[in-house]
């Protein structure tokens, strides 16, 4: 029993440590997979450029509105809004909200009040649009890392603001077009089949550990299964004392 044992201490060992190695690759890719190349950006910079040259009588105009249509459709756009000079969203395509809400209910409550503390006049309407427009695009949070976003205005014929196209876009291009290979499936994989090993093991080992110094093996396994590493402490402190001779 007590080389059983030790095959089953090596086996978690060796579980945690696969475990914690792919953890790191996949900790090392995604730092990768989120990095700002600018290449992104420069393509979505052309992209918007071609749709505000025009001018549009409002952001309410079909030509305007087919043009965003568009640029949903455009490598690495994940969303598009237009935003009118009131905050409505009168052109929706992802992100948070809906089209007909507003992006002053939208926006992330630490950028409205951010707006609220500056001195009145201190920035003009347009701008203030611009950031709880941005904020409105960075409500969901959950995605963030992986999105960048941008706010462009829409001009009329007059030279003069008539509203806001803003644009959430990936961060990198393999975030929309990931390359091919295995390496995310695998390490996933192998991260997972390590945990299982190593939770397995833990307990297995209590278990047989608890029967050769007779005690209630049962109760120190289903411990240890369900409270891991705090249950083989608690177990060790416990049971402290002569080992059985095998």
């Amino acid at each position: 029993m007590l080389v059983e044992r030790k095959w089953i201490a090596a086996a978690a060992a060796a579980g945690i440590v696969a475990a914690l190695a792919s953890g790191f690759a996949l900790w090392v890719l995604r730092g990768r997979h989120l990095f700002d190349t600018g290449e992104t950006r420069a393509a979505v910079e052309a992209a918007v450029g071609r749709v505000v040259t025009a001018p549009a009588e409002s952001v309410r105009d079909p030509g305007l509105r087919m043009a965003a249509a568009g640029l949903d459709q455009e490598p690495y756009v994940a969303a598009v809004w237009l935003v009118d000079l009131d905050g409505t969203i009168v052109f929706w395509s992802g992100g948070p909200g809906r089209e007909g809400d507003s992006v002053l209910s939208l926006a992330q409550l630490d950028i409205s009040r951010s707006l609220d503390a500056l001195e009145p006049g201190s920035m003009s309407e347009i701008q203030r649009l611009e950031l709880l427009t941005v904020g409105a695009l960075r409500r969901e949070g959950e995605h963030n890392d992986v999105f960048r976003h941008m706010v462009r205005r829409v001009r009329g014929p007059a030279g003069d603001v008539v509203g806001l196209i803003a644009l959430a876009y990936d961060v990198n291009p393999s975030v929309s077009k990931p390359g091919p290979g295995l390496a995310w499936p695998v390490l996933l994989a192998a991260m997972l089949v390590g945990v299982g090993i190593y939770w397995v093991a833990l307990p297995l080992w209590v278990y047989l550990d608890a029967s050769a110094r007779g005690e209630p093996r049962a109760f120190w396994g289903l411990f240890v299964l369900f409270t891991n590493l705090v249950g083989l402490l608690a177990y060790v402190v416990a049971t402290s004392g002569p080992r059985d001779r095998e």
